[in-house]
């Protein structure tokens, strides 16, 4: 999905509806993004609900999730700096990607790196999952080993005494 920005009117923005797969991702993003050129800046904004399939971190089961994804970037036609000074302080108004002379924006891969800043870093299936069964067992028997240590020190203190 390539935007030409040389078929955009300045101020006159479009919408532009997404339905597109992500196989890579196993993600299903849908929702309407708007682009508007004002001057040497393409805007594009809109909300999209991704449908994407992630592993529980606790259980590693696989799991469907609707991730709702904001997107509000800014783009520069040319290279852009907006510092005037040595000491500048930069505020999110002064953020813009440059498009060093390209006339075309991949729609695809904005949507792609902003789904995978809104994938969770721990996902679960559930906030009460429980995790693996094997790592429920293996727990246990730790518990069990410590109870037997402090029980074996506790009469060596005893027995000492």
């Amino acid at each position: 999905m390539i935007l030409d920005i040389t078929e955009l009117e300045p101020n006159n923005p479009i919408d532009i509806e997404i339905d597109e797969d992500f196989e890579e991702l196993n993600a299903h993003a849908t929702g309407m993004l708007n682009v508007k050129m004002t001057g040497n800046f393409v805007f594009i904004k809109g909300d999209l609900d991704v449908n994407i399939e992630l592993e529980c971190s606790r259980c590693l089961k696989k799991f469907e999730e609707v991730l709702n994804v904001n997107i509000d970037e800014k783009f520069f036609k040319g290279s852009y700096s907006p510092v005037k000074s040595k000491e500048h302080q930069m505020k999110a108004a002064d953020f813009a990607e440059e498009l060093n002379n390209s006339d075309e924006i991949d729609l695809r891969d904005l949507i792609y790196q902003s789904i995978i800043i809104n994938v969770p870093a721990q996902a679960l299936c559930d906030e009460n999952c429980e995790g693996l069964e094997e790592l429920k067992n293996y727990i246990k028997a730790d518990e069990n080993i410590q109870t037997i240590e402090i029980s074996l020190k506790m009469n060596n203190k005893d027995n000492n005494n």
